[in-house]
């Protein structure tokens, strides 16, 4: 099944939720979004049955079964301020690279983790979540653990489309404020909600289109 615009939109108009659900399921995903108030999280899993961990007594007795839910292979979690903020705050993306590595094949790996993996197929369900919610401006911070790293994540985030406002620990007044929300030190990013959403609408759906037709 070919994942298109319907004929009424444009070539330029941005993802549908039908659409992300299809892209997903081309890439061997289902993604499901929880909403609690303003909070979301956004799930990406794959088909796989549950590992189950029992615990056990000295007695040899099941007391209970938890369940890891191995077919998670990425979250992305945030919240939207509507009206009169209209900011769509980003917080964590975990992709499980591991997971990735043990279930799926070579060429699966390779989508799954490039830039236009599973990553932007869960950053655009937020961003159609905070536009359909009226959401102008998408916010984060890329986390500076001291680390090689760092200047590689902010390099990474200007690519996808964010602009540098700040640095987050630096002495600044606002870096109180700023680790208080954040919870870390890093660098301070802005995007603009329909221009990152249009322009990764488009790469998802020609990225897919390709893969559909090796």
């Amino acid at each position: 099944m070919t994942v298109s615009s319907s004929s009424s939109e444009s070539p330029s108009s941005y993802v549908t939720k039908e659409e992300l659900d299809e892209i997903a399921r081309l890439k061997g995903l289902q993604l499901s979004t929880e909403t609690v108030g303003p909070f979301f999280k956004i799930t990406a899993r794959r088909k796989i049955e549950d590992k189950r961990i029992e615990v056990v007594n000295a007695d040899g007795e099941v007391l209970e079964k938890e369940s890891e839910d191995m077919s998670v292979i990425a979250t992305h979690d945030g919240f939207i301020a509507p009206f009169p903020f209209r900011i769509l705050h980003l917080d964590t993306m975990r992709v499980y690279n591991s997971r990735i590595n043990s279930q799926c094949t070579e060429e699966e790996r390779k989508m799954l983790k490039s830039t236009f993996g599973v990553s932007i197929l869960l950053g655009c369900e937020s961003l159609r979540l905070g536009r359909d919610a009226g959401c102008t401006k998408a916010e984060l911070l890329s986390i500076d653990d001291g680390n090689e790293y760092a200047p590689k994540l902010v390099k990474y985030y200007e690519r996808l489309g964010f602009k540098i406002v700040r640095k987050v620990g630096d002495g600044l007044n606002t870096d109180l404020t700023d680790m208080l929300v954040w919870g870390g030190k890093g660098t301070r990013m802005n995007g603009d909600v329909n221009e990152l959403l249009e322009k990764w609408s488009n790469v998802l759906r020609k990225t897919s289109k390709r893969n559909e037709e090796k």
